[in-house]
C-alpha cells in the first residue's frame, strides 16, 4: 500500500470555466488550511521536526491554491515514509488515522481543503498535538508527484531542514 488519492469528478467544462464534484465518500468535516506565505505545520521546534498524528481522523488533503509537500510516516504504507508533492492537480492526498504528517508550503503560501473523516471518538482539542517521530532517517522515503530532486530543491528553498540522510 502506498498514498493514495481520490480525485475529482468533472460533470461540466465551459469556457474557461470547470465544474467538478469533489466530495470524498465518508466525509463528515470540512477543513480549510491556509498558509499565508512560506509555512511549515507544525512548525519545528529547536531544528526538530514534528509531526501531527490523528487518532480518530483520516485526511483527504487537497491543495487549491499554491504548492504543499507532505511528508508521511505510517508503518501500514508498504514503505512506510513518503515525500508527497501536492498540486491543485494532483487530488486530495488520503492520509489514514495514525500517520505521522506535516507539510511545507510554497514562498506565496496554499490553500488546502481537508475533506475530513472522523469517528465519533474525534476532539479537535486533543488531535492537533505536535509529536516527534523516533528514527525517522532509518525509514528510506519513496517519493510522490514530483521527482525527488524536485522535492528537496522545494524542502529547501521553502525553509525545510533537509533530512540527514538525504543531504
Amino acid at each position: 500500500m502506498k498514498p493514495t488519492f481520490h480525485h475529482e469528478r468533472l460533470f461540466r467544462e465551459t469556457e474557461g470555466v470547470h465544474f467538478s464534484d469533489i466530495w470524498v465518500p465518508g466525509q463528515n468535516g470540512l477543513d480549510l488550511v491556509h498558509h499565508r506565505g512560506q509555512a511549515i505545520s507544525p512548525p519545528s521546534d529547536g531544528g526538530v521536526k514534528h509531526f501531527y498524528v490523528h487518532k480518530h481522523q483520516t485526511d483527504n488533503n487537497r491543495v487549491i491554491h499554491g504548492q504543499r509537500v507532505f511528508e508521511l510516516f505510517w508503518p501500514g504504507f508498504m514503505h512506510p515514509r513518503w515525500f508527497v508533492m501536492l498540486r491543485p492537480e494532483s487530488g486530495a492526498l488520503r492520509i489514514p488515522a495514525g500517520c505521522f504528517h506535516r507539510s511545507v508550503s510554497c514562498a506565496e503560501g496554499s490553500i488546502l481543503l481537508n475533506h475530513a473523516q472522523r469517528d465519533p471518538d474525534y476532539d479537535e482539542k486533543t488531535e492537533f498535538r505536535p509529536t516527534v517521530v523516533q528514527h525517522l532517517e532509518a525509514y528510506t522515503p519513496k517519493f510522490m508527484g514530483a521527482s525527488k530532486e524536485e522535492i528537496l530543491n522545494f524542502l529547501q528553498s521553502n525553509g525545510d531542514k533537509l533530512p540527514r540522510e538525504l543531504s
